[in-house]
């Protein structure tokens, strides 16, 4: 019997790698990192370029998103795509699975007062990843993503998915200022006082000089908007102003759009200004149909401009800041609430993205109204189709956002109550929604997506009375990283540090996930798990 063991050993030894990789093929990714170590030859075929490049083809003919992740040793590695198609993997069950949990959850306090507007970016390699953010207090700060989950202790909050915290009835609130000097130790890596608010920022990332360039719009700026540069590689980190709309001319700014050397300005009376920050050239474009702007995107050869009444205007660019209408679409009958668009310019596995900038075919447009949302594709001009309308009742959307490829989008609602609860639904093209649980404060409501039960209202006083039941107390809300930094848990009232999301941003190909609040705080949530495949 111990001889045909041994036989059979070894013949499976003499396999060739080719068939030990037909094998290996039917497995998951992460079946073939456990299984490979069985012997030296399926080890061989666990670890070849031959294996996973033949797996990044089958899953991009599923349209899984896979974002680039480097390697030490070039750039098309079997380590790079192992890596790559290993976080996909993850993020792609996530999105179909109900009450998806990250890995890893970390929340700090960003600002101290409303968040209005957040951008995500990657760098050449994995450990490069940036958080802008931007707020009515005046401030954009610059964080590191990849320091910020690579932190310890308080800040990871993940334990707190399996249990709700209940704090002491004499918690004392922390102050504002105290959990944003904390955080910006950890992983600030550059902030501006902007001198007024903050209602839009688009960014862009040169990666051979390493240095951002970072538009910010204002509302009560007479600048309107402004350019500043961060040189990642240069020490001490300094946003440097760079440009401003000049002459100065109040317009009360709603977006902004960056692409190379030219921002697009999108404005409250309709108009959209176009600037050269080099040169100091604008140039200004007037709607037939006056009304706020609520997006704007720069493309090479076009602009699109997405108004808060639902219509989305085509322009085709010539010249340096010059434009002309071709198309005119209707998004929604109804008020636009957000607007998401895909990226220009993508990365993929196995292929870093060129240096020249081409119109994306096609582009992903997300939008928000109070019925629901909408994702549209956009190929030209005149081409402009609806993917999927999905409504929302009885919840009250907060927002919308796509990921670069448009194929995956965030979906997230407010369900009402007191204090209010919100809820977060994972959106993949073609399937259902899912809801996700990204950070601990958020609800999972029913499939059927009707809000979950309010907590009971206290009963009025008749005769003595009394304060509500221990059965009516409501669980305290946890705003920002500081585990102190709450509420008292007994209040029949609605609190002041009652929080709200406001803004969102998503990575689907790396899985991250990014919320902003009414106070300031910030989640950011690894599904993709990148930390530990590095």
């Amino acid at each position: 019997m111990a001889t045909a063991l041994i036989a059979q050993s070894r013949a499976l030894y003499r396999l060739p790698i080719e068939v030990w990789t037909l094998i290996l093929l039917q497995l998951e990714p992460a079946e073939i990192v456990v299984v490979r170590n069985a012997t030296r030859a399926m080890y061989a075929a666990g670890t070849s370029y031959l294996l996973w490049n033949a797996l990044l083809v089958h899953y991009e003919k599923r349209s899984i998103p896979i974002a680039w992740y480097d390697c030490k040793l070039h750039d098309n590695c079997a380590q790079a795509l192992e890596r790559s198609l290993l976080v996909a993997r993850r993020v792609s069950l996530a999105w179909q699975t109900h009450g998806a949990q990250p890995k890893r959850v970390v929340r700090f306090r960003a600002h101290a007062n409303r968040i209005t507007s957040i951008k995500m970016i990657p760098g050449c390699t994995a450990s490069d990843y940036w958080l802008i953010t931007g707020s009515v207090d005046g401030f954009v700060r610059v964080w590191d993503v990849h320091r910020a989950l690579s932190q310890n202790g308080a800040m990871d909050v993940t334990p707190e998915l399996h249990q709700d915290m209940s704090l002491p009835e004499d918690a004392v609130p922390v102050d504002p200022a105290t959990d944003i000097r904390r955080s910006s130790n950890a992983f600030l890596v550059a902030e501006v006082d902007t001198g007024g608010d903050v209602t839009s920022i688009d960014a862009s990332m040169d990666r051979t000089t390493r240095t951002m360039r970072i538009a910010v719009g204002s509302y009560y700026n007479a600048a309107a908007c402004l350019l500043y540069e961060l040189h990642l590689d240069t020490l001490p980190h300094i946003m440097d102003l760079c440009a401003t709309l000049d002459p100065p001319e109040w317009c009360g700014t709603q977006c902004v759009s960056l692409l190379h050397d030219v921002v697009a300005v999108g404005t409250y009376t309709g108009r959209v200004y176009l600037l050269h920050w080099h040169t100091g050239e604008r140039c200004m474009l007037e709607h037939a149909e006056p009304g706020s702007i609520a997006a704007l995107k720069l493309l090479p050869s076009y602009m699109i401009s997405i108004t808060r009444l639902g219509s989305m205007y085509v322009y085709e660019r010539f010249g340096t800041t010059q434009a002309r209408l071709v198309a005119q679409h209707t998004l929604s009958p109804h008020p636009i609430l957000s607007v998401s668009f895909g990226e220009s310019c993508m990365e993929r596995a196995g292929q870093l993205a060129s240096g020249t900038i081409t119109d994306p075919t096609p582009l992903a447009v997300m939008c928000a109204d109070p019925v629901g949302v909408s994702h549209w594709v956009w190929r030209s001009a005149e081409e402009l189709t609806k993917i999927r309308h999905l409504d929302m009742p009885p919840e009250r959307l907060i927002g919308a956002s796509i990921g670069a490829l448009g194929r995956c989008g965030l979906i997230t609602t407010s369900l009402g109550g007191v204090p209010p609860v919100c809820s977060a639904r994972a959106y993949t093209q073609g399937r259902t929604l899912c809801s996700i649980r990204p950070t601990p404060e958020l609800t999972l409501p029913e499939w059927n997506q009707a809000p979950p039960p309010t907590p009971p209202t206290p009963p009025l006083p008749q005769g003595d009375g009394g304060s509500p039941a221990p059965s009516q107390r409501r669980r305290a809300r946890v705003d920002s990283f500081s585990s102190t930094s709450t509420t008292s848990s007994i209040a029949p009232a609605p609190s002041s540090r009652v929080d709200m999301l406001t803004e969102s941003a998503l990575d689907e190909a790396r899985g991250l996930v990014c919320l902003a609040s009414v106070r300031g705080a910030v989640w950011i949530s690894d599904y993709g798990n990148s930390l530990d495949t590095m």
